[in-house]
């Protein structure tokens, strides 16, 4: 009986080392095909032609789709469950990646609706899985995650134009490149499915579901309007920083490199975040800690400009420890893995939704005025807002 214990064990323990590794197979796809567009977005508008309405509709798109599809996630689990619904998210990211350069502007279309949806499903799910599968190490996890998935971001931003100027083939090479890690994706997870079902007991044969509507309930609105206030706010520097710092006299090489800067502390505060957010008895402290340090950052690129650096690195660190905090609350606030799926459907949905319009009310506010001190002052706005919101969901209740 010991010896069939201890298979079982080394089994289960093998799975949940496979589960972890395909996880962070997974987080690098879930930004680095959509990051590596706004690079060589000129040269993709030209090669076909786009309009500037067409340009800017593909440039939206994924945000759009994350947005529409995230509440549709949970659904699609309840009848595959979690394993096979991340499969398909990483074959539609797959063969999304293969389209996108080689098929034409029909691929080009396809390509990019197909990879929006394919991250849209996996964004909702990879918390949930990993509360149901990893209970005892959720943070760490969440935040190598959410690290993975800011490093390869800025990996893909940083290498677009590089790869482009290779070849002939120009802006394929940057889109083309990224099926390569889909594909080891699909292929680490494709184990894990084969695992998962060869194992009885497995985790994912639950089916125990939470009571509880996470669209009734004030506190999955707390933690959405958290979730939502700060990627706008992040989404609008990464937009229209290099036109802010344009008007102080900065070159576009140097504003590159600040925002290079800016998503490379958000990494390092992905990670210090997962550590120890875990130990805390509630996460309202937390909350307005990030909150506060974005409000600091977006108030010093108002009012002393000169010293951007240091205020996107104050901005960069908000940025992640929010992020974290707010894929960690989804488990947190939650019973148990179905409802904390249906939290984060609800979160991102809202989130993505919220958060598309920062770079349009943005551009729209620069237009009427001219300036980007309103722009920067509305961002202020929204930071105090997010710090409101951030308390709240930190209170330590459940759905």
């Amino acid at each position: 009986m010991s010896v069939i214990s201890d298979k079982t064990s080394l089994a289960k323990n093998t799975l949940f080392s496979l589960t972890f590794i395909g996880i962070l197979f997974i987080a690098s796809n879930l930004r680095a095909p959509i990051t590596a567009v706004g690079p060589v977005l000129h040269e993709i508008a030209a090669s076909f032609n786009l309009s500037g309405v067409c340009t800017g509709l593909l440039n939206a798109l994924p945000l759009l789709i994350f947005a529409l599809a995230s509440p549709f996630a949970p659904v699609l689990t309840r009848r595959t469950g979690i394993e096979k619904a991340l499969l398909a998210a990483l074959a539609l990211i797959t063969v999304g990646c293969l389209a996108r350069p080689f098929f034409g502007v029909m691929g080009l279309w396809t390509g990019t609706f197909l990879i929006g949806l394919g991250i849209a499903i996996a964004n909702v799910l990879v918390v949930p899985l990993i509360k149901r599968d990893l209970p005892d190490h959720a943070a760490r996890c969440v935040g190598l995650y959410a690290a993975t998935m800011a490093m390869t971001a800025a990996l893909s931003s940083g290498i677009a134009a590089p790869l482009s100027g290779l070849s002939s083939a120009t802006w394929r090479v940057s889109m083309g490149i990224w099926v390569i890690p889909a594909a080891l994706a699909l292929m680490v997870w494709m184990k894990v499915c084969a695992r998962a079902d060869g194992q009885s007991g497995s985790p994912a044969q639950s089916t125990v579901q939470g009571t509880g509507s996470v669209w009734k309930s004030g506190v999955a609105w707390h933690v959405s309007m958290f979730m939502a206030l700060h990627t706008m706010v992040f989404y609008t520097l990464i937009d229209w920083y290099p036109s802010m710092a344009d008007e102080h006299g900065v070159s576009s090489s140097a504003a590159g490199l600040h925002l290079f800067i800016y998503q490379a502390v958000a990494v390092v505060a992905n990670l210090s975040t997962g550590v120890f957010i875990a130990r805390l008895k509630d996460q309202r402290l937390l909350g307005l800690i990030c909150s506060l340090t974005i409000t600091l950052g977006v108030a010093g690129l108002l009012m002393m400009p000169d010293f951007s650096v240091l205020w996107l690195v104050l901005a960069g660190i908000g940025a992640g420890m929010s992020m974290v905090t707010c894929l960690t609350l989804f488990g947190l606030r939650t019973r148990e893995h179905s409802q904390a799926g249906r939290l984060s459907g609800k979160a991102q949905c809202i989130g993505y939704l919220i958060g598309a319009l920062g770079p349009c009310l943005a551009g729209i506010l620069h237009g009427h005025t001219g300036t980007w001190s309103s722009t920067l002052m509305f961002m202020l706005l929204i930071s105090f807002f997010q710090a409101y919101f951030a308390w709240q969901a930190g209170r330590n209740r459940f759905v």
